[in-house]
């Protein structure tokens, strides 16, 4: 039984456009999940208004590239097994001690495969990622059961409620959280190597710490991070 969930979860969205000689961020739209009462309850813990989440989403919109939603009996190509030895399956959702990063996908996805892919042609992001954070993956198609470690409790949840929760519309989605398990940011869309090797030493420095994620404010400063480091966003596709 899905015990209740009444804590805060930040549910602004961040749809950063990729390195300019990288492409954009992309994501492939994926089926919405339908509203419950833990949902309801979740979203109304986060402080988050409608109008404010709707802006945001309609932001982020603009500027994301959508499809289809996928065909999830698709199976995983052999290529993408590192992605796999990185990231664990969700059957438990703990941080075990570190920031953690929740990816949801899908398995028929071209922006989905293309992360996963990311990690065998960039050994050094895999390393990173594994040493940095506590990687977990979640099929966003397959309504699974979950162990949802939050904030020192173990609660027991579905993929479906995860979904509503975080307000998951499009694949690859990705949550970074701090080790109590409480969202830093939400990046929907596919994210470069080089992006997320700037994102994952933004998490690992603490620059994040005691910024608002209500009003932006994170966001506006993971965008002035990736500047300051050469990793110009919202560029063309070449």
């Amino acid at each position: 039984m899905v015990k209740k969930i009444g804590f805060a979860l930040g549910l602004g969205c961040l749809l950063l456009a990729g390195c300019a000689d990288e492409g954009r961020s992309e994501a492939q739209k994926i089926a919405s999940a339908p509203a419950n009462s833990q949902t309801v309850r979740a979203e109304a813990a986060s402080g988050t208004s409608d109008s404010a989440a709707k802006a945001t989403q309609q932001a982020a919109s603009g500027r994301s590239r959508q499809a289809p939603v996928a065909d999830s009996s698709t199976k995983e190509s052999a290529s993408v097994a590192p992605f796999y030895r990185v990231f664990k399956d969700g059957a438990s959702i703990d941080p075990a001690g570190k920031p953690m990063l929740l990816v949801f996908g899908q398995s028929a996805d071209p922006y989905t495969r293309r992360l996963q892919k990311d990690l065998e042609e960039h050994p050094d992001l895999a390393r990173r990622i594994r040493a940095d954070v506590t990687p977990i993956y979640l099929d966003a198609t397959a309504n699974k059961r979950h162990k949802f470690m939050h904030s020192g409790q173990m609660m027991d949840v579905d993929t479906k409620t995860l979904l509503g929760i975080y307000r998951i519309e499009a694949t690859p989605t990705l949550i970074f959280t701090d080790p109590q398990g409480k969202t830093i940011f939400i990046v929907p869309g596919y994210m470069p190597p080089k992006q997320f090797t700037a994102t994952l030493d933004f998490i690992k420095e603490g620059a994040w710490r005691g910024k608002d994620r209500q009003n932006g404010e994170i966001y506006r400063a993971l965008k002035a991070y990736y500047e300051a480091h050469g990793v110009p966003i919202g560029g063309k596709k070449k």
